[in-house]
């Protein structure tokens, strides 16, 4: 759990502080918590990478004027925190990854099949500095053949989301895999850590068209709207049920940027992790005690399709990471 916080700290505000933005309620609250000094500019990036909560909930709102009894809280790493804050904390952690041959799923002439990590961007950034799965991914295979290798980009993940991803390493299949995906042959499936909520059936399906609804910061956020949108159909089907939250397993037959999370937030059932769509940062363990939830819980567990140059039929799969493992063994244990 190497990405998980090491440090947490939480703050109520007080009368006086009604209507006080967070950057400014943390800036004069975290020097002191920390015995140093911290810049406004610490303290914004710490908010809008998500490491700041607000009763109990991701807050990336910089400028969001807090009431008197909120809930504060922060989770870093404070030995990581001079040398960027939390932005320097996420970079520090990605610096140390390099791909290993266990984290190839599934490779020959044609395709590459990898395990991604979380907080890994699938593809370069407009920051030239940061890290991504396909730049890293194109140097490792580069450095093993001993010159330039080609590497095509087809399927995307969200940063947080960890799990299967596929790439091509020939141009000549680079139509074929379009297709896959285009034609809905590469069958998904998806495992997720989502909040109860209401009672909910053993399997549903959500269908709608789904659109930019706002923004927070630099995100956009995603909903159901009535007209306009691109067609949307996800498949859910629980695996087990906890102490207020389900192991949910989706199979995506569309692929909408941010899909999965919109249909169970809107369904009732956000996701652990994801304050964008309202999902809880800590869950509940065993003593009552709350713990921290270190990303979005979402894992792209299986593929499945066609391979496109000789037709076999092809199935990858991906164990769920040790982060998440942890979250739901800690539910598991509040049951008891």
């Amino acid at each position: 759990m190497r990405a998980m916080a090491t440090w947490k700290q939480s703050w109520r505000v007080g009368a006086a502080q009604q209507g006080i933005r967070l950057d400014h309620f943390l800036a004069e609250a975290l020097p002191k918590a920390l015995e140093r000094d911290v810049s406004r500019a610490q303290v914004r990036r710490l908010i809008l990478s998500g490491l700041v909560s607000r009763n109990g909930r991701r807050e990336t709102l910089a400028s969001y004027e807090l009431r008197e009894g909120a809930r504060i809280e922060v989770f870093l790493d404070p030995a990581k925190f001079d040398t960027g804050g939390a932005t320097g904390m996420r970079q520090a952690i990605l610096r140390d990854f390099t791909w290993t041959p266990e984290r190839i799923l599934f490779e020959d002439k044609w395709l590459v099949i990898v395990d991604k990590p979380p907080g890994l961007p699938t593809q370069p950034t407009l920051d030239a500095n940061r890290a991504s799965v396909f730049g890293t991914l194109k140097a490792f295979l580069s450095a093993r053949a001993g010159g330039e290798a080609y590497l095509g980009l087809h399927h995307r993940l969200d940063r947080d989301t960890t799990g299967v991803l596929l790439f091509t390493k020939d141009q000549n299949v680079n139509a074929g895999v379009t297709a896959l995906f285009a034609e809905r042959e590469a069958r998904k499936t998806y495992v997720a850590l989502a909040v109860a909520g209401g009672a909910c059936p053993e399997a549903w399906a959500t269908e709608n068209n789904l659109g930019v609804v706002g923004r927070v910061g630099k995100a956009s956020k995603f909903g159901a709207v009535r007209s306009g949108g691109d067609p949307a159909t996800t498949s859910f089907r629980v695996r087990e049920r906890l102490d207020g939250a389900l192991l949910v397993e989706a199979q995506p037959h569309t692929g909408r940027t941010h899909q999965i999370r919109v249909h169970l937030a809107e369904g009732g059932h956000p996701i652990f992790g994801d304050g964008l769509y309202g999902g809880p940062m800590q869950l509940k363990a065993a003593g009552g005690v709350f713990v921290p939830v270190p990303r979005v819980l979402l894992h792209a567990a299986r593929l499945r399709f066609p391979h496109p140059a000789t037709g076999q039929t092809i199935e990858v799969q991906s164990p769920v990471p040790a982060d998440f493992m942890a979250c739901v063994t800690a539910v598991r244990g509040a049951q008891r």
